[in-house]
Parts: structure tokens; sequence; C-alpha cells
């Protein structure tokens, strides 16, 4: 363990509840915040599913700094109302990630449970700070609007309406703070393409990266429906998180974790270059780069270099 920031605004020792632990980035957050000294309650609806998670961090961080509260219907009115209790901040990871196509199912369920954490956390008193990982595409409204053209909702519409749960969650977040106004303080933490492997392959599967890979390495034309993008490692989006939730200043702030750009052209390109007894099928034609000006990206390397990083 090392000890976090002297000026962070959580004390040493705190509680921090996050959702979605046995997933590939709420267990990553976990894991920093137990490494800097904090203590960690994840919430689960299967407590058995859930028990290697606790195994790992007791062997790693000692018991009684990691526990398991199961919940069997997070969608429920106040279902985290006993799980924030003596929590001094809240990190936010769950997601329907079923891949769906219809957004009355996927997109409503999720603003569902982000406006539903929101009212839980509120009623805590202890609890000042809460962060939500959000994951990409900042108001993308095209997705919104193609998620929500009149059905049939047919499986090629399933990510438009995976990304439209994030941004319609994330608008109705900063609504919800905006005329509620709830005494508890909120950051979303908004990366692109995660890459980096899973804590536990067997158990969390093989994160983005790896599933690409394998998707690459096998020829099949998935990639295609992924435009280019930035990307950022898991780990570093993880300290994004940590940062967001202890730094003094850090306050209703969009957080984007746009390290580097990235397309497949390039991805094959060395993949070719490593393997070159292997057939990779080739990129889309004039792929491109994403050439968005990120102006806020000096703002989250900051706070990666203020947790003790190099950015």
């Amino acid at each position: 363990m090392v000890a976090p920031p002297g000026d962070a605004i959580l004390a040493l020792g705190s509680l921090v509840l996050i959702t979605g632990v046995n997933g590939y980035m709420g267990c990553k957050v976990a894991d920093q915040l137990l490494h800097f000294g904090y203590r960690v309650r994840d919430e689960v609806s299967d407590l058995p599913k859930s028990a290697w998670v606790k195994e790992r961090f007791d062997c790693i961080y000692g018991a009684n700094n990691f526990e398991l509260l199961e919940i069997k219907d997070t969608k429920a009115p106040g279902a985290l109302d006993e799980a924030v209790k003596s929590c001094g901040a809240f990190a936010h990871f769950v997601s329907n990630v079923t891949f769906h196509p219809d957004p009355n199912i996927v997109v409503n369920e999720f603003i569902a449970f982000v406006t539903g954490a929101l009212d839980s956390t509120a009623k805590e008193p202890a609890l000042k700070h809460a962060r939500f990982d959000l994951t990409q595409q900042s108001w993308n409204t095209g997705a919104v609007e193609r998620a929500w053209a009149p059905p049939p909702y047919t499986p090629d519409r399933s990510f438009d309406t995976y990304v439209a749960s994030k941004v319609q969650a994330e608008k109705a977040l900063w609504e919800y703070m905006s005329t509620t106004m709830p005494h508890i303080e909120a950051n979303t933490i908004l990366p692109d393409f995660l890459t980096g492997e899973s804590v536990n392959t067997e158990k969390q599967g093989l994160g983005p990266t790896g599933l690409f890979m394998n998707v690459l390495w096998d020829g099949d034309g998935m990639p295609k429906i992924l435009y280019p993008q930035y990307m950022i490692d898991a780990k570093d989006n993880a300290l994004l998180h940590v940062g967001a939730l202890l730094h003094p200043y850090c306050r209703g702030e969009r957080v984007f974790g746009y390290a580097h750009r990235k397309n497949w052209t390039d991805w094959i390109k060395r993949l070719r270059k490593m393997y070159p007894e292997h057939d990779f099928t080739d990129p889309a034609e004039k792929e491109g780069w994403d050439l968005s000006n990120i102006v806020d990206q000096p703002k989250a390397e900051a706070l990666i270099k203020w947790i003790g990083q190099s950015g």
C-alpha cells in the first residue's frame, strides 16, 4: 500500500462503495483504491459468483479491507440505500452490456439505475463524492437518434443502443445534479477504447483488447463496425477514477480518458510485423483517424500525475 496525496479529500481508511467490482473496469479501480489505503464495499447480485474477488483482495491487502454486499435487484427503488451507509464515496461501473438492440430495455434501465444510485447516495450524510464511469461517446447524438429510430430493433443497432445508454444516462445525471442539488459532488469519467488485460480472464473474459485481438487473429470483420477512436490503458483509467474521487478541486467535471489515437489499420500493420507468417484480414479502406481535439486532455493527465504517476 502507498499513501494517497496529502491533500486528498477522503481520509485514509475511508469506505468507498463500488458497483461492478467483478467486472473489467470496476475491479481495477477497487484494486487502486485498496492500494492507496482505502476500504472498498462492492455491491453484487450473486455472492458465490463474486467470491473470487474477495479472495483475491483479501490475499493482497489483508482481511477486513474489502467486503461484498448482496443486492438481488439493483434496479429496485432504494436498492443501494443500505450499501451506501457509512461510505465516504461512491463509484459506479454497472451498466447493461447485453447489447440488446431495444433502447426501451437498455437505455431506460441504465438511466433508472444511475438516477436510483444518486437517490441513494443523497440519503447518506457521510457520502460526499460520487463518480460515474460512463465510457466513451460524449454527447453522441447520432447514436441516440439511430437507437431510437422506429423498430424493428435488429442486431445491427445494438452498438448504437449501448452508446445511447451511456449518453442519455450522463445527461440524466447532470440534470439530476442541477435540479435536485444533493449534498454530493459528482464527476463523470469518459474513457474511449480501453486496453489492457483483465484481472481474471477466467472470470471476467478477455477484456476489450483481448477480445479484439482474437477477432483480428481469426479474421472476423467485426472491428470494421468500430470506427477510429482514442484509447487509454485500463490502469490509467482506474487512476483517473481514483484521482477524481480524491482531488480537492475535481468537482462537477467531465474527465476524458483519451490518451492516444487508434485505428485498426495501425493495429493490423503492427500485428503483421509481429507475426509475418499469419494471414490477417485487411482493414477497412481509407479508415482514417479520430481527429477530435480533446481540449481537456491535459486535465486528465494532471489528475494522474497528482496521484503519483507519470501521466
